[in-house]
């Protein structure tokens, strides 16, 4: 049996903590260690490390840590970067105390971030479990901050059901589930739901957290300066005519957010990734730019400077659909976007700048440069371009990488705490433990 320890991440904290209540069951050892004691699990049995908050003292100056470059809470929340060698000081001792085997956490917060750089340091896993895109329904258990599933269930589902579901995935008939639009009821519910949770994460600012949550008047701040550049991109906005060719489209990717901050390393400035693909462009291209459905701040006062400079910069109308902004473009590029995934299937042309999946499995969707990837698109008939045959074998290869279950918080999805969805996402880390156990010993 192994020693486990869970990072608390806010609200998913109520998840790992049944998860670890079950573990515990199974004979394995956990432990904890927190960051905001608003959300510090409860009902467990193991220690709980809190890693506290710093007191002027502790605040030093030194050299941003590689691991927290894109830090949200430096980049958008005026936390600064004083804290760091604190929390490295403090999470280096609570490494040393619980002396774990595994660590299971998110690579999202500034806290989880530090972590992972110490268990590299250490050698010791560091274990990501995360929702799938495609398809429903199933987890990875990702390496530390990246895409690699460390391993997987194996299943081999039938050729038939693979092909059905990639036929819905070409037509958009089978959309990842934090796409899909909640009934009125639901949706209601879920406001509500997120209206609590903002109550804990403001109790814990209240305590004292200043460093992954912004205060509320910064929250107020941001805002409305979104509130201004959506006016603005609105004003802006424009589809694509014939003065412009080729014309390469770029879907935004919300930001925070941990799929494009952390994953899409060192393509996280979107404003800058789009200045680089209108460079590698002919003087007569343009790149359009689709809005995210759930805008937030990669709408930034740089992007819209940068669209009112050059009319070579194209701000789709925010309710252009995304089958329009394709066909108005030879292709798309993206960082880690799921359109990079549907294009496999037929959905859509487009090349990946950071899909493991893709450049291990299928390298003509794939590009390590975002010039690669304009060239490709402009040279090569073929690059991005995919089919229900194609999508089948992507899919082969993400259901035996992935896990049947659900990683959720049980504030917005209570059926993720069910015995049964317990018991699955359970089994499926006591088969990943073993297995690196298993590694190590040999």
């Amino acid at each position: 049996m192994a020693r486990l320890t869970f990072v608390e991440n806010r609200g998913k904290t109520a998840f790992w903590a049944t998860v670890a209540r079950a573990l515990e069951k199974a004979g394995h050892q956990t432990g904890w260690i927190v960051q905001n004691p608003a959300y510090a699990p409860s009902g467990v049995a193991g220690d709980v490390y809190n890693l506290g908050f710093p007191q002027s003292a502790d605040l030093v100056n030194t050299p941003v840590p590689e691991a927290v470059t894109t830090d949200r809470g430096r980049q958008y929340f005026g936390s600064g970067s004083l804290h760091y060698t604190y929390y490295e000081n403090r999470i280096a001792s609570a490494l040393d105390q619980l002396r774990p085997d595994v660590v299971f956490g998110e690579p999202t917060l500034m806290h989880e971030l530090l972590i992972i750089a110490e268990c590299r340091k250490r050698g010791i896993p560091y274990l990501h479990p995360t929702m799938t895109r495609y398809p429903n329904g199933r987890f990875n258990i990702l390496k530390e901050d990246t895409q690699i599933p460390v391993g997987g269930s194996e299943e081999a589902w039938p050729q038939e059901k693979l092909i059905e579901i990639a036929e819905a995935i070409n037509t958009g008939r089978n959309l990842p589930s934090y796409m899909k639009l909640p009934s009125a009821i639901s949706a209601r519910t879920r406001q509500l739901r997120r209206t609590a949770g903002q109550g804990l994460t403001t109790l814990g600012w209240l305590r004292g957290e200043r460093y992954n949550t912004p205060s509320p008047a910064r929250k107020l701040a941001l805002g409305r300066q979104l509130k201004r550049n959506l006016a603005a991109w609105d004003k802006l906005a424009r589809m694509p005519d014939a003065s412009h060719d080729p014309i390469i489209l770029y879907p935004l990717q919300m930001q925070p957010e941990a799929n494009i901050d952390v994953w899409g390393r060192p393509f996280s400035d979107q404003v800058a990734l789009i200045g680089r693909l209108l460079a590698a462009l002919p003087k007569t291209g343009a790149v359009a730019i689709k809005a995210n459905p759930k805008a937030k701040y990669e709408v930034s006062s740089a992007l819209i400077a940068l669209a009112a400079e050059t009319n070579r910069v194209i701000l789709l109308p925010r309710d252009c659909t995304m089958a329009a902004a394709q066909t108005a473009c030879i292709g798309a590029v993206t960082v880690s976007g799921t359109v990079g995934l549907e294009a496999v299937f037929g959905r859509g042309r487009c090349m990946s700048l950071r899909h493991p999946v893709l450049a291990r499995h299928l390298p003509a969707f794939h590009a390590d440069t975002p010039e690669e990837a304009v060239d490709r698109l402009l040279s090569d008939v073929n690059a991005g371009c995919g089919s229900v045959a194609r999508g089948t074998g992507l899919l082969a290869h993400l259901v035996a990488d992935s896990f049947e279950g659900t990683i959720n918080e049980p504030l917005y999805d209570p059926h993720c705490a069910s015995e049964d969805n317990i018991a699955k996402v359970t089994n499926a880390i006591g088969q990943i433990v073993n297995r690196l156990q298993q590694k190590a010993d040999a």
